[in-house]
């Protein structure tokens, strides 16, 4: 089953529609999703259902800097390859964070809900947009040339409830009010096990650019594949945990190694729980303190589940003294990434939390084969 479901996704890949990157940027956010493992997928009989949130979330991840380098990303004349549903909407984005530190600060601020006055509803039509366009064009197309039908293997769920603005537009906004879809439980495993792979250089990336270079002779691909790759957490951006954990070293006369219980005197350095180079994550839950040797032996090493388990207090008791000094960020950035809203809610999310730590670990370990960290 998985070798049909892995020449399906090749052909998908080869013969579906490129009238546009939509395909590409649907295949890519759903494994990146999948394989970030989301608190909020739910196993229903032979389906899997996600938040599309998460997927605009993606989309806006991947476009914005095609859109602000006004990449071509459409079949057609020099007019046409630059016609995307959401382009007009997305270039008053890029436009107005082009002074305000780009892709990286729009990022947050949407996480967060910091976003300005004067963007909440332009940013909240080009959701809405990117909403409209995932459901009814690559979702509805994908698979069709391997089953003959529209929406064989992606099903968008049908809602009759009318989306209004809301006074805060943030992440819990996206997740819990853009309605949901759902994909095959057997697809859902292949794009688990072997998505990294699919999305390699062999696949939907070198695709995307191909297409690209193709539309504008001028370009080559390491341009096209360098702006492809940009994310809004580009460098290992900690100052904000340096300045948490700083403070709380000088109030204490010394803090405790996240990973070893020794005391940290002037060797602090702020790890990466799961490192950068893996998971690309700059959030404050997986910013905790760890003294400098301890640190420079785990690299770029997954912490392993023995280790988590015996350093859970502590890992939890950094988690707690965060969320004191940053409460709405830190939760906005838990709820992408290791909770629901409603797990703070019911004040239970430290275990549930640390539970979905643990099970990205694990999966990093077992599945994708990178390295445990012991001390």
């Amino acid at each position: 089953m998985e070798y049909e479901v892995l020449k399906n996704i090749n052909q998908i890949i080869e013969r579906d529609s490129k009238d546009t990157t939509y395909k590409f940027a649907l295949l890519r956010a759903t494994i990146e999703v999948i394989q970030e493992k989301s608190p909020y997928q739910k196993f229903e009989g032979d389906r899997v259902v996600l938040p599309v949130g998460l997927l605009i979330l993606k989309w806006l991840e991947y476009y914005y800097p095609i859109i602000e380098q006004e990449l071509p990303q459409r079949n057609g004349d020099d007019l046409d390859s630059f016609t995307l549903s959401f382009r007009t909407l997305f270039k008053e984005v890029t436009d107005f964070y082009k002074m305000r530190g780009g892709l990286s600060v729009f990022y947050s601020e949407i996480i967060r809900g910091n976003l300005p006055d004067e963007m909440e509803d332009t940013v909240f039509q080009l959701c809405k947009k990117l909403r409209d366009t995932i459901k009814d064009q690559p979702m509805r197309y994908i698979g069709k040339s391997v089953n003959g039908t529209e929406y064989s293997i992606f099903k968008r769920e049908e809602t009759n409830i009318r989306l209004m603005q809301p006074d805060n537009m943030d992440v819990n906004f996206l997740i819990e009010n853009f309605s949901c879809f759902s994909i095959p439980l057997d697809y859902f495993k292949v794009m688990e096990l072997m998505g990294s792979f699919v999305t390699g250089m062999h696949s939907i990336l070198i695709n995307w650019a191909e297409f690209t270079v193709d539309k504008d002779k001028s370009l080559n691909m390491n341009q096209v594949l360098e702006t492809m790759l940009k994310s809004p957490q580009e460098a290992r951006n900690v100052l904000l945990s340096e300045k948490i954990f700083k403070a709380l070293n000088k109030r204490n006369g010394g803090l405790e190694c996240v990973w070893s219980g020794s005391k940290i005197t002037n060797d602090l350095n702020i790890d990466h729980v799961l490192p950068f180079s893996v998971w690309r994550n700059n959030d404050l839950w997986n910013l905790l303190p760890a003294k400098a040797a301890v640190n420079n032996r785990k690299r770029d090493k997954i912490p392993s589940i023995e280790l988590l388990d015996h350093r859970k207090d502590r890992i939890i008791s950094y988690w707690q003294i965060i969320r004191e000094t940053e409460q709405a960020g830190f939760e906005k950035e838990m709820n992408v990434n290791l909770v629901t809203r409603q797990d703070f809610e019911q004040h239970n999310w430290e275990n549930s939390a640390f539970h979905s730590l643990k099970e990205k670990s694990r999966y990093l370990i077992e599945t994708r084969g990178f390295e445990a960290f012991n001390l």
